[in-house]
């Protein structure tokens, strides 16, 4: 393999990687819309509902609220709360050839406010999932519930709580790592990325509080409660001919 064609490969996956991350909330989105309409999965139509509305809207008045504050505590350090856009941040990437190397590169001269709404759809997909998974691991079986069936549960949930948080740092750490400045060019923006990605993250945990109310198995992301059937669901049946 020559040079030239190593680092179009290196390019190429570099691309490929970088896209998938700036486009996640689509997916998250996408996906779970897909879910709801196939399976009517109350767990996936409130995903698709937070992604999709609730996001956007609390995106928007947090970005009003601080940037409304911001200019008038410090009207000249603009720089340390707001945050950069350009081809990595942007959700959707722009639509003018470029070559890989300038497709990377962050807008500096930007003045939008702290935060974004990748932040807050992730962070309110993580919030979901871990309070989804917590409450599967902590809710008590049923007596005549399968004992193998029990343990299996809490396995998976362990599993689902470890996965999310390997996620949720590899996820956030490429974003704050290697997108510099998409959450912040300072560290006032950071700061306050990361509290209102706190609340995002609530957002998420109530979200599947209300709709565990509909029934804790239609509210199961992961479909981990409904393998928990009672023993009687095990047992053998007699078989019975009919007339018929």
């Amino acid at each position: 393999m020559s040079l030239l064609s190593a680092s179009g490969l290196v390019g190429g996956v570099k691309e490929y990687l970088y896209r998938g991350m700036q486009q996640l909330p689509l997916v998250i989105g996408t996906t779970s819309l897909i879910f709801t309409i196939t399976t009517g999965s109350i767990a996936h139509a409130n995903l698709a509902l937070g992604v999709g509305i609730l996001m956007p809207i609390y995106t928007f008045i947090m970005q009003m609220i601080l940037g409304n504050i911001f200019p008038r505590i410090m009207p000249l350090g603009n720089f340390s709360w707001t945050r950069s856009t350009g081809d990595t941040c942007n959700l959707i990437p722009s639509y003018k050839p470029q070559s890989i190397i300038d497709s990377f590169k962050t807008d500096s001269s930007s003045k939008e406010s702290v935060p974004s709404y990748w932040l807050m759809s992730v962070a309110f997909f993580i919030g979901y999932s871990i309070t989804n998974a917590l409450d599967n691991l902590m809710t008590p079986a049923q007596p005549s519930a399968d004992s193998a069936g029990v343990e299996k549960r809490s396995t998976q949930s362990i599993f689902v709580i470890i996965a999310v948080s390997v996620f949720t740092f590899i996820v956030l750490g490429t974003r704050f790592m290697l997108m510099h400045g998409c959450e912040g060019r300072g560290t006032l923006g950071i700061v306050f990325s990361l509290i209102t990605a706190g609340g995002a993250g609530y957002i998420g945990s109530q979200i599947y509080a209300l709709s565990k109310k509909c029934g804790a198995r239609s509210s199961d992301l992961f479909g981990i409660l409904s393998q928990i059937l009672p023993a009687s669901s095990t047992t053998k049946n007699p078989i019975v001919c009919t007339s018929d």
